[in-house]
């Protein structure tokens, strides 16, 4: 059985994004899983789709950074919500994660811009008007 490259040779091979880019981006799924799959968090039926993606992203980055979350992500070249998805597919093209056969990189784009997402999801946290 053949095994998955380690995250810090898919970010080298890929050399657009920090390797703590494509670790988070790891963690935003399992982080969405459990905000929009409760039920599968713990099995293997764990797919996504692009925006609720975009969703985990936005709440792990507003939960572990707040209000220094676009700065966090842009340091590891992730500024756009189309960042998300190359890395996303980055995964799938090195077997780390899976994807269906309808899922294109295009679902990623037409979203709020992502800094805008992440500031609105601080300020309401922070109970601030947007």
């Amino acid at each position: 059985m053949a095994r998955k490259p380690d995250l810090g040779s898919v970010a080298l091979d890929d050399g657009r994004y920090h390797v703590e880019g494509f670790h988070f981006i790891g963690q935003s799924l399992t982080h969405a899983v459990k905000l929009f799959r409760p039920e599968d968090a713990s099995g293997t039926a764990r797919h996504l789709t692009a925006q609720e993606l975009i969703q985990g992203a936005i709440d792990l980055a507003a939960t572990r950074y707040g209000l220094l979350g676009d700065l966090v992500l842009s340091s590891w070249g992730i500024s756009r919500n189309e960042d998300i998805g190359e890395i996303t597919f980055t995964l799938i093209e090195h077997g780390i994660f899976t994807k269906q056969p309808n899922d294109r990189r295009e679902d990623f784009s037409g979203h709020e811009p992502l800094s805008e997402a992440l500031r609105g999801c601080v300020r309401r946290r922070l109970g601030l008007q947007n």
